[in-house]
This record gives C-alpha cells, structure tokens and sequence, in this order.
C-alpha cells in the first residue's frame, strides 16, 4: 500500500467512520429479485448482490454501503436505479453487522477491505457486463470510496478506477481526519453528484452539514452537481416514502440519464433542474 497513507492517520479516520448511523427502517418495495453470488476478495468471500434490468442493461452501478449497512438495505434506491434500466451490484463489506466475522476487522482492515471489494466488484461487472458504461453510487463511508474510485484522494493513495466514468453520492462522510486531506478532491475528475441535507450530521463526527459539499467545492469544475435537501438527514437515501427521499432518488436518476451513458439533451435537463422550495441546488460547470 502507499506509504502516504500511515496507519495512525487511517486509524483515526476509520475509527470516526464507525460512528456514522446506520439507515432507518421504511424501505419502499423491493425491485425484482436479486441474484446473490460469491465473490472473492484476495484470500476470502463475500457476497455480491446483482440486480438486473428487464431488458439489456444502459449501464452500470457499482454500490458500495454504508458503515455497517447492507445491499438489501437499499433496495428503494436500488429499485429506482434498476426501473431505469441499470444493473447494480453490491458486494457486503466486511463492516457489515451481516458480514460473518466482522468483529475481526479493525478500522484499517475495514478500509482497505472496502476497497478490495469494490476493485473485485469492479472485475466481475468488466467480466458480466462487457463494453457497458459505468457508474459507482455510494452512502456515507460508500461515498466515500466512489469519489476514491472516481479520482479523489490521489494524494493520500492510488483508489482510480479506470472503468468508472461518473460517481453519485449519498451523505459523504465529511472530513475526516487522516483521511481527508488538504487536496484530496483536486484529482476527482468524472462527473460527480452529492445528495446531502441541512440535518445531514452525525453526533461526534459531523457537526456542519456543510463539510459534505466540499467534494463538489473543492473539486476541478465541470459537470459536478450537489443537492442540498432542506431538512434531509444523514440516512435521508433510506427513508422511502418521504419528501426528502423522493426528491433525492429524482436527482440521481437525473444525473445516471445524463452521464450513463452521455446525453446532451439530458445534461442540459440536470443542469437546469428546478428544485423544491427550501432546497439549494449547485451546478459548478466548466
């Protein structure tokens, strides 16, 4: 691994990321069955979760969880994204309260675990999926290893993946300390939106919603997004059936028509999208 990246910062940062909430319960109705696979990560398995389109997919996603969370649990976003006509897959990562084990990992293996899952992910979509574009979508901790996938983070560790083309995040975990250093979004180059909220907070760790736009602010301009969602909360991509909910599952199904794959007429619709009242909504083009 990069010796930028010393374990007493990583410690730190992993150590904050496991106080980030779990989602609430109130899923909307779950898409069509899933189809669950083993997936192997260097010397272990874990589960893969894909979920299929009707018909041949436009693209791609590749969903990475929140702190101990699971696919399943986001099965009303899922459902949004694959009515679209996308396959999504989610491998659970070893901070999953369902992952076997998961006791046995601390905040530096949790990271660098994630990581391996989602570059293992990434291989097996290339392997299923051949010639289709691809998007990484995130929550919180997921977010966070989207915009590494997407670019971000050049100056702390190599997370780039080539294959991925756009990133949609939900809540990103803010800035944590050891992991988000100065710079760290200078290198995030794909288009990217963040989907956040005014009540977007976590106790002890993220005390101003703000630190979550910083991805898009701090970031080179061009086809970068961000909506703030008055009174949305950090787990506001898991309370189906509410305001908040729906306006933001609206935004990142904008955004995957726009980018997945490329479509002008599309693009200009996200970058003139009218927002609800009380909502702020921010376009940084070229």
């Amino acid at each position: 691994m990069n010796l930028l990246l010393d374990r007493r910062a990583l410690l730190k940062g992993a150590a904050a990321l496991g106080g980030l909430a779990l989602l609430p319960s109130g899923l909307l109705a779950a898409p069509a069955a899933p189809e669950t696979i083993d997936l192997t990560v260097g010397a272990r398995t874990t589960k893969l979760t894909i979920w299929r389109p009707a018909a041949a997919p436009r693209g791609v996603v590749l969903f990475s969880t929140g702190f101990g969370g699971w696919p399943e649990r986001y099965e009303a976003i899922v459902g949004a994204v694959v009515a679209d006509g996308y396959a999504v897959l989610a491998p659970l990562h070893v901070d999953s309260v369902r992952y076997p084990g998961n006791e046995k990992f601390d905040g530096r293996a949790r990271f660098f675990e994630r990581v391996a899952d989602m570059r293992a992910t990434s291989a097996h979509a290339a392997k299923t999926f051949p010639g289709i574009p691809v998007a990484v979508m995130g929550h919180s901790f997921g977010t966070l290893i989207g915009l590494g996938m997407g670019g971000a983070y050049a100056n702390l560790m190599p997370m780039r993946d080539p294959s991925v083309t756009a990133v949609l995040g939900f809540s990103s975990p803010g800035a944590v300390p050891g992991l988000v250093r100065p710079g760290a979004y200078a290198s995030l180059g794909v288009p990217t939106i963040l989907v956040t909220g005014t009540k977007d907070l976590v106790q002890g760790f993220v005390t101003d919603p703000a630190d979550h736009l910083q991805p898009i602010e701090q970031s080179p301009a061009g086809d970068k997004y961000a909506l703030v969602i008055q009174d949305g909360s950090h787990g506001l991509i898991g309370d189906a059936g509410t305001g908040p909910f729906t306006r933001a599952q609206l935004a990142a199904r904008r955004f995957l028509a726009a980018y997945l794959p490329p479509n002008a007429a599309a693009k200009t619709a996200l970058a003139q999208m009218t927002v609800a009242p009380g909502d702020r909504y921010i376009v940084r083009e070229g």
